[in-house]
């Protein structure tokens, strides 16, 4: 995996070496193999965790740069792309992809820091930072893993945790909320993962109630789209956006209630069996 495509794009031939992989790939594997082969890799170590489903690349080489740099904009002025999510973004510095999203300036951005710890997440957005201004969005993990606790566990009030980005209010913009994704769904027997088990509408019902910037799972959409579709045009009708302000209503193990202000009016969403009438 040493040999990388040469490609010309807007008239620049671009080419990655083998000096571009870290030299401490796959834990000091790919080297040996590129000593026996002759190849010689970067004198870089890995920026940030290693995987050994792909080469690892050294971003501080000005070469990468410029591949990255390039691609960006393939898909934004020859594709259409409006923004980014960036895979794994643990595997390399957040530096990183603060200085690729200064140079192509989406619209939006987003990055799968996938971590339970609330403060893990927060660090990488702010290693995002250039110039003082934060990069990138964060998918909100803690709250996923909140809701799956909350769900999975017969707990809803679960649910009261703030240890997560729309926890806090000085992140919740940056929060990518979601309760399912692709990596986490059911498959199959011999590929469980890591699924909420039941109550997808008082997920999606909870998620839609938050701050954040909420991402509906597809198959969820699917199966249920005329009732997210109607929470959708509540969140919009009472103005809930990513940074609105929300509060704890009621809470034990059969039940959870929450406020959010939005700008034209407060939503309250309930899930769970226990409250019958929340105005009492």
């Amino acid at each position: 995996w040493f040999t990388f495509p040469t490609e010309t794009y807007k008239g620049v031939t671009y080419h990655l070496l083998p000096s571009d992989i870290v030299s401490n790939d796959d834990g000091g594997k790919t080297k040996t193999q590129a000593t026996t082969e002759g190849v010689t890799l970067s004198a870089n170590n890995d920026s940030g965790e290693g995987w050994d489903g792909m080469r690892d690349l050294d971003h501080y080489s000005t070469n990468v740069q410029n591949n990255v740099k390039a691609y960006l904009d393939l898909l934004q002025n020859d594709l259409g792309y409006a923004g980014f999510r960036y895979d794994m973004v643990k595997g390399y510095a957040g530096s990183f992809t603060g200085m690729y999203n200064s140079y192509a300036n989406p619209v939006y951005s987003v990055g799968e820091y996938w971590d339970g710890n609330v403060a893990n997440v927060k660090s990488w957005i702010n290693a995002t930072m250039v110039n003082g201004n934060i990069q990138s969005a964060a998918f909100d993990f803690p709250f996923r893993y909140t809701v799956r606790d909350a769900i999975n566990g017969g707990d809803w009030s679960k649910l009261a945790n703030t240890k997560t980005l729309v926890g806090d209010e000085a992140y919740r913009r940056y929060a990518v909320t979601f309760v399912e994704n692709h990596d986490t769904q059911y498959r199959s027997a011999s590929e469980q993962n890591d699924p909420i088990r039941k109550d997808t509408l008082a997920a999606n019902a909870y998620l839609l109630a938050m701050p954040g910037t909420p991402c509906v799972f597809l198959p969820h959409w699917q199966a249920y789209t005329r009732e997210i579709k109607s929470m959708i045009d509540a969140r919009h009708l009472a103005g809930v956006t990513s940074t609105s302000t929300f509060a704890s209503y009621r809470s034990s193990a059969a039940y959870y209630g929450v406020t959010t202000q939005g700008t034209r009016g407060k939503l309250l969403a309930v899930v769970g069996s226990g409250m019958t009438d929340p105005d009492e």
